[in-house]
């Protein structure tokens, strides 16, 4: 995949997380971002098989988003990942489920 093709997926796949936190539909996110419906679409479904594990036998890990956290607040922009034994990493900025999908795996 050449580098503009890299930025190109970056990019789509950006507004998909962005489509996915506003709680509006496709085609009502598509018109405020004047953004081609057939083109989300396609994208779209490019992420969900980025996301999805091959059939490889790589295993799956499970995600919760949570919102809020009980204990302390985090400045906001920061992301946390809470593993079950307790183990917190903290992000200073958003990152993509690419990156996580990377980092996880």
């Amino acid at each position: 995949m050449t580098s503009n093709q890299t930025s190109l997926q970056q990019l789509m796949f950006s507004l998909i997380e962005i489509w996915q936190a506003s709680g509006q539909s496709q085609k009502t996110f598509c018109q405020e971002k004047d953004l081609a419906y057939s083109k989300f679409h396609y994208w779209h479904k490019k992420y969900v098989e980025y996301q999805t594990p091959s059939s490889s036998g790589e295993p799956f890990v499970a995600v919760t988003v949570k919102n809020s956290r009980a204990v302390e607040p985090l400045p906001a922009g920061t992301m946390e990942l809470v593993f079950p034994d307790g183990r917190r990493l903290i992000f200073n900025r958003s990152v993509e489920a690419g990156f996580l999908k990377t980092l996880l795996g």
